[in-house]
């Protein structure tokens, strides 16, 4: 899960995944959809394709092929497919889940966490400029720490494994113990809410 305009946005695959079919990308569709319907209760999850392009005649043949197969079986299994959204589409607010191959998805993720930490860095630096800086900044100092708490991807814990038996979640590979505690937390949750045996069966009723 990743920020987004006033909510979260869903990013899957983020890296387990390299090498994908189309198959493979309505499936990770068919795993966002149950997932943000039966855990957020949020009734029509919006899902896009992450492409170059919002065309259907955009990006490279893995991409083109999904869009088709997609589109093709979004109405037989519910899910309210989209079409292609480009990158900075990603976070309007408008969009719950992002689908792609891992290989693409991590690229994506890693360098969403590199433009926030340039944000509050930049900012920082900004703000402790002077003397003149720093005592302007001091009313805008409870917005400011909400915003770095929103942006700050160690308190979204770690990426959960969807279509296993059981629970899991990967934390980073970069983890100090500030992020591991808010995967450990994510992981409670996770196993709380019974994501998995429900995955299982609404999985059972697609089948």
């Amino acid at each position: 899960m990743l920020p987004s305009y006033k909510k979260g946005v869903m990013l899957i695959d983020a890296g387990s995944n390299t090498n994908c079919r189309p198959i493979n990308l309505l499936q990770f569709a068919q795993f966002a959809n149950i997932y943000l319907k039966k855990i957020y209760n949020i009734e029509r999850p919006v899902i896009g394709l992450l492409n170059i392009g919002t065309e259907e005649t955009k990006g490279n043949d893995l991409m083109k092929e999904s869009y088709k197969l997609l589109k093709e079986k979004s109405k037989q299994y519910d899910i309210n497919f989209i079409g292609n959204v480009e990158g900075r589409e990603a976070f309007s607010g408008e969009i719950d889940a992002i689908v792609t191959d891992g290989f693409t998805g991590n690229i994506f993720l890693k360098t969403v966490e590199g433009f926030g930490k340039l944000v509050k860095k930049s900012l920082t630096e900004n703000l402790k400029r002077n003397f003149l800086t720093t005592i302007g900044a001091l009313p805008a100092l409870p917005s400011i720490k909400r915003f770095s708490k929103t942006m700050n991807y160690k308190e979204y814990g770690g990426a959960l494994f969807l279509g296993i038996n059981k629970p899991v979640v990967k934390a980073h590979g970069s983890s100090d113990e500030y992020l591991f505690y808010f995967t450990i937390k994510q992981a409670e949750q996770f196993a709380n809410s019974k994501a998995v045996d429900i995955l299982k069966k609404e999985f059972e009723k697609i089948k």
